[in-house]
């Protein structure tokens, strides 16, 4: 969360003197851009891989869940906001379900037997779940992702600024850590129970 939070700032402070820039835009917006995205994409999937090997018993290493898991997790999570942003484009509650939907693909790439032999695709395979907790994740995705967000930025946003307030912004990143992994314990319970229930000889 720590190099996430420095990295954000940090590229975002890039686009915005780019754009606040008295020769105009130039071209390194894009590579700052592309940098900004991909950023966007790769920390959440690493912290979600993070958050699961600290929060599910596993006998790996975690090292090793990386060097298995992170490319395919990375993949299918590129897979997700690929179809998610093509439903917004339509209406922007179809990519609200089509979130929710694929919002377990990654677990499903690191915790799925199924998906492991090949037996499955990780969204369809998440979609199938989230629809079985379709409000229980819609509940928390509204306290973790909306309610709380908005909170730390009505009340916190200036003070999260490394550059300027470094002692709150470092614990603020902590608070923001014991966020995610309340998130994840949640979505990993309904997950889990889910799995040991079917891949233990029921269908989807």
């Amino acid at each position: 969360m720590f190099f996430s939070t420095l990295t954000d700032q940090y590229l975002q402070n890039k686009l915005e003197d780019l754009i606040s820039s008295k020769d105009g835009l130039t071209s390194m917006i894009w590579i700052w851009g592309g940098l900004s995205v991909l950023s966007s994409i790769l920390f959440p999937v690493f912290i979600s891989i993070f958050c699961a090997y600290v929060l599910v018993t596993t006998n790996q290493k975690l090292g090793e869940m990386l060097s298995q898991k992170l490319e395919l997790s990375f993949i299918e999570t590129l897979r997700a906001w690929g179809k998610t942003f093509l439903w917004s484009f339509v209406f922007i509650l179809p990519g609200v379900i089509k979130y929710i939907n694929y919002i377990l693909a990654p677990f499903v790439v690191l915790f799925s037997r199924r998906y492991e032999n090949g037996e499955v695709d990780a969204l369809e395979y998440s979609a199938a779940i989230s629809k079985q907790f379709f409000w229980s994740i819609k509940l928390w995705l509204g306290l973790f992702f909306v309610i709380i967000p908005i909170l730390f930025y009505a009340l916190f946003d200036e003070y999260r600024v490394f550059t300027t307030h470094p002692v709150s912004a470092t614990l603020l990143v902590f608070v923001s850590a014991v966020v995610q992994l309340l998130f994840h314990f949640v979505l990993l319970r309904l997950l889990i129970k889910y799995l040991n229930e079917v891949e233990n000889g029921a269908h989807v």
